[in-house]
C-alpha cells in the first residue's frame, strides 16, 4: 500500500511564534509520532511550509489576516520542535514543500510524481485545521479520485470552536476521521 502523511504548516510561527495557541504546541508528540511511524514504514512524508516576504501585509492573504508570519529566513518560518532536522538535511522519502497560501499548489504533483501515480491513502496532520489543512485536503481531494483520504484529529489544531467545526466539514467531504 503506498501512503503520505502532509504534516501542514507545523511551524514556530504556529506554534509559539506570532500566530502561536496553545491546541498547537500540545499535539507536537503526536505529529512527532506520526513521522517517525510513516518514515520507519518508508512511507512519504510531506512537509509544507507557509512561506511569506517582508511584504506580506501587502498579499491578499496579509489583508484577509494582518498578522506577519513565517518570513522566509525568520525562526517563525522553521518547522517546529524536532522537526526542524527536515530544514536541515535531505531524508530520503521526505518532502519540503514552501507554500505562499492556504493550499500548497505544488502538493499533489509532489505527490504524484513520487509515485508515479496515485497513492493509495494520503493522511493529514498540522495547523491550522480550519484554514490550510483543509485547503490541502481539497486540494487533494479534487486532484486525487481514487486515494483514501484521512484526517489525524489527535495530530491537528485550530483554535476553539473552528476545530470542531472544521473537521464536521471535513467529515462531510468523505475523510475518515481518526484519534
Amino acid at each position: 500500500m503506498s501512503k503520505v502523511l502532509v504534516v501542514v504548516d507545523y511551524q514556530n510561527d504556529f506554534v509559539d511564534g506570532s500566530l502561536g495557541f496553545n491546541q498547537s504546541e500540545s499535539i507536537a508528540g503526536n505529529i512527532y509520532s506520526l513521522v517517525a511511524r510513516y518514515i520507519k514504514n518508508g512511507d512519504l512524508v510531506v512537509f509544507t511550509k507557509d512561506t511569506h516576504g517582508e511584504d506580506y501585509l501587502q498579499t491578499r492573504e496579509g489583508r484577509f489576516l494582518p498578522v506577519k508570519h513565517c518570513i522566509k529566513g525568520t525562526k517563525g518560518h522553521d518547522l517546529f520542535g524536532e522537526l526542524k532536522i527536515f530544514d536541515e538535511e535531505i531524508r530520503p522519502n521526505v518532502i519540503v514543500l514552501e507554500k505562499s497560501d492556504f493550499g500548497c499548489d505544488k502538493l499533489c504533483d509532489a505527490i504524484e510524481e513520487a509515485f508515479g501515480g496515485e497513492p493509495d491513502e494520503i493522511d493529514f496532520c498540522g495547523v491550522v485545521t480550519n484554514i490550510c489543512v483543509i485547503s490541502n485536503i481539497v486540494l487533494c481531494q479534487t486532484h486525487f479520485k481514487k486515494a483514501k483520504l484521512v484526517l489525524h484529529l489527535d495530530a491537528c489544531a485550530a483554535m476553539g470552536e473552528m476545530q470542531k467545526y472544521s473537521v464536521e466539514v471535513i467529515r462531510g467531504l468523505g475523510v475518515e476521521i481518526v484519534d
